[in-house]
């Protein structure tokens, strides 16, 4: 067992049963179905108040060797802080293969709340994002048998839809896509429906994946329904059968 299977086993279980995740497991669950909180693993990492009930449990050089604790010194006296306090619902990150590579932590502060704290909705811990799509792990036989991939651009738009059903899809985490993400989704297939977020930036994103690897796959791009800015907000209020008609 590695590191990070350590730590996410532990904050799985603090979801569940820590006091101070109530808060966190109320979020997560009126978002998702406990099936989807079962299989993507989501967790529950404690902020700086109740930190030592996470290092109890794995230890401070198993949180250290991930890079999610440092110490801070404030007016002469040494703190242990984390790197997740802002971001106490976390999931792991798997590659291809499905060993955890990294930890997505996501904030449920409000948009305003975020904004007075100057911190973004989401934080990872270090990987290289360039050579991997989240959700290829489970998506791969799906994309196989379909000979066919959807790509997002958000993990969660990723777990609405396999909840959903479809199964053939997987995220790229942001409207930008590396040439090593192509090469990796081409091992399965060359089909590629491009799905990303209904603004500007999803977009132009969208057209620069065309315009730089068009001539690698056949890439199509697909819009969702307005009003719908990403397929998190859409399956919220659909099903499989209204985005088969989008596509």
């Amino acid at each position: 067992m590695t590191a990070f299977d350590s730590i996410i086993n532990c904050c799985t279980n603090l979801l569940h049963s820590f006091p101070q995740a109530k808060e966190t497991a109320d979020y997560i669950h009126s978002r998702l179905s406990e099936r989807a909180i079962e299989k993507f693993q989501f967790g529950y990492f404690p902020d700086n108040k109740n930190l030592e009930v996470l290092s109890s449990l794995v230890g401070d050089e198993v949180l250290k060797s991930c890079d999610l604790i440092y110490d801070k010194i404030y007016n002469g006296e040494k703190y242990r802080c984390s790197t997740m306090s802002d971001y106490n619902l976390i999931m792991p990150y798997r590659d291809v293969y499905g060993r955890i590579i990294g930890i997505v932590g996501r904030s449920i502060l409000s948009d305003n709340e975020r904004k007075n704290k100057s911190i973004s909705k989401y934080k990872n811990t270090h990987f290289a994002k360039r050579s991997n799509l989240f959700g290829l792990n489970f998506a791969k036989k799906s994309i196989i048998k379909n000979n066919l991939a959807i790509l997002c651009e958000g993990q969660i738009d990723v777990i609405q839809s396999s909840d959903k059903g479809l199964e053939h899809i997987v995220a790229l985490g942001s409207s930008g896509m590396a040439f090593e993400q192509v090469a990796l989704l081409m091992r399965y297939t060359n089909n590629i429906i491009l799905l990303l977020d209904n603004d500007d930036a999803g977009q132009t994103g969208a057209n620069k994946i065309i315009q730089n690897y068009g001539r690698y796959a056949n890439f199509r791009k697909a819009h969702l329904p307005d009003g719908f800015n990403d397929l998190d907000q859409f399956f919220m209020e659909n099903d499989l059968k209204d985005l088969e008609l989008a596509l």
